[in-house]
């Protein structure tokens, strides 16, 4: 149930983010039990939810230095939407399957920005209308990637890990040993042949796999997830920013995906993943006059963003909000402001004075206590509905397999409703016992923020905190 969970809370937020960008994207409400921190999950601009599981957001997701669990939109998460966006319609889609070579091309086509070409017709399983040809074309055009000799591409085939490295390889040259067995943090890296080692120790040598999310998943499976692609595709074009000597000549380091636009911000909106939800925009002003785009705003001017994801506290689980800088504002011109953070970095950190704590923790305990007691009664009602429904199939199948002489088959499902009566019971008392220690739990937290606001800053942005934020353009 929770794997499922969370595939699908990835498709459907991917897929919400691409259809409306400044739609809310995830909302997860922590349901604190004693037996780990539940949510329910609200997926796009129309509150579709989803039940049980648990989410957390990627340990190697780009936060605000200082606010440990304010998370900026990066390349990885960017490149995860159009992904799933052009997997729009399949079911089985997930960021943890296999990287396929359609995707490959259109990471790196997106991560190292590539020179648009001219469409070509190169291999007939690649139609116009296919959603990566631009991006494979473009893959192809600097021999990063190349096809089979019966004319197709394969787009939607798996790339094994060994082939990511040697695909990878070709984008940079730097020193390393062929004749090494590839190792990475004193582990050998398994499904690794004798023909991809000098790849793989060349990767290794950028230091660029330390951003790879899940290392057990990096050195022992055959193949690398579209979320890892992704991030290391991230941290590759990073590298080769700093590194434009390393570049192949097929990958043009100079082009203006690889330049960076820093600005410094006083927010004047408190964003906090305990009290702020999906959707809530926030203003901030400059501190200081920032050169973005080649246009300079002066002090002053206005910055915007949207809270695209909220994860709520809960027991063992800190929470976390996703926060997007959207656009500036300098009088009557509005422009949109880069996608990418490269870095971001809180300098002046602030509490809500100890009178607005007051004021607002009677609002907020009570909000939270009747959410958890309202989810705890919501999640009964399911559970005795999917009983009830269990049952009733139970009793059926004994009728029809004793009337269709099969009476062991009767048996069975006779001695399963008893089961299913059981684990009803079981679940209630579960439910019950977490749903009132949720109750108690939010309370003491809101007694706990009232008197040591400190320990939730790494979850919230205040007003006249000021952060510097560096994007990519």
């Amino acid at each position: 149930m929770r794997k499922t969970l969370l595939t699908l809370v990835s498709v459907a937020a991917f897929g919400a983010a691409a259809m409306a960008a400044d739609c809310p994207q995830v909302q997860s409400y922590a349901h604190p039990t004693l037996f780990g921190s539940e949510a329910q999950i609200q997926v796009g601009a129309k509150s579709d939810a989803i039940v049980g599981g648990k989410i957390t957001k990627c340990d190697n997701a780009k936060t605000i230095t200082g606010k440990d669990n304010v998370v900026v939109q990066t390349f990885a998460k960017k490149e995860m939407e159009k992904l799933a966006a052009g997997a729009s319609g399949n079911s089985n889609w997930s960021i943890k399957s296999p990287v396929l070579r359609s995707e490959l091309a259109q990471t790196i086509s997106d991560g190292l920005e590539l020179a648009a070409v001219k469409s070509a017709d190169k291999y007939t399983d690649v139609a116009n209308s296919y959603w990566a040809k631009d991006a494979i074309d473009r893959a192809l055009a600097a021999d990063i990637m190349i096809g089979y000799p019966d004319q197709s591409f394969k787009p939607e085939q798996r790339v094994t890990k060994a082939e990511v490295f040697c695909t990878l390889a070709k984008i940079f040259d730097v020193p390393s040993d062929a004749s090494v067995v590839p190792t990475y943090n004193g582990k050998e890296i398994q499904h690794i042949p004798g023909w991809a080692y000098a790849a793989t120790n060349e990767v290794l040598a950028t230091g660029i796999l330390d951003a790879v999310p899940d290392e057990a998943a990096l050195i022992n499976n055959q193949y690398l997830s579209k979320e890892q692609v992704t991030y290391l595709v991230g941290a590759l074009a990073e590298y080769l920013k700093k590194n434009p000597s390393a570049a192949t000549s097929s990958v043009n380091i100079s082009g203006a995906g690889y330049g960076s636009a820093s600005m410094l911000v006083k927010f004047e909106d408190r964003l906090s993943a305990r009290v702020s939800n999906a959707g809530d925009r926030f203003t901030a002003k400059l501190v200081e006059s920032a050169t973005i785009g080649g246009v300079t705003y002066p002090a002053g001017a206005k910055v915007r963003g949207i809270v695209s994801e909220v994860v709520r506290p809960g027991v063992g689980n800190p929470g976390f909000i996703k926060v997007q800088f959207k656009e500036i504002v300098d009088g009557d011109t509005v422009t949109a402001l880069p996608d990418v953070v490269l870095e971001a970095c809180a300098e002046d950190v602030k509490d809500p004075n100890f009178l607005a704590r007051v004021v607002g923790a009677p609002l907020t305990c009570a909000g939270r206590v009747i959410g958890v007691a309202a989810r705890t009664i919501g999640q009964e009602c399911n559970l005795g509905a999917n009983a009830v429904e269990e049952y009733g199939d139970r009793l059926s199948n004994t009728l029809v397999d004793t009337f269709c002489l099969q009476p062991v088959a009767g048996v069975k499902n006779f001695g399963g409703s008893f089961v299913t009566a059981g684990k009803l019971i079981w679940n209630t008392v579960e439910n019950a016992t977490g749903g009132v220690f949720g109750v108690g739990y939010e309370i003491v937290d809101e007694v706990r923020y009232l008197f040591a606001p400190r320990y939730s800053n790494n979850t919230s942005l205040n007003p006249k905190e000021t952060v510097k934020v560096t994007f990519q353009e």
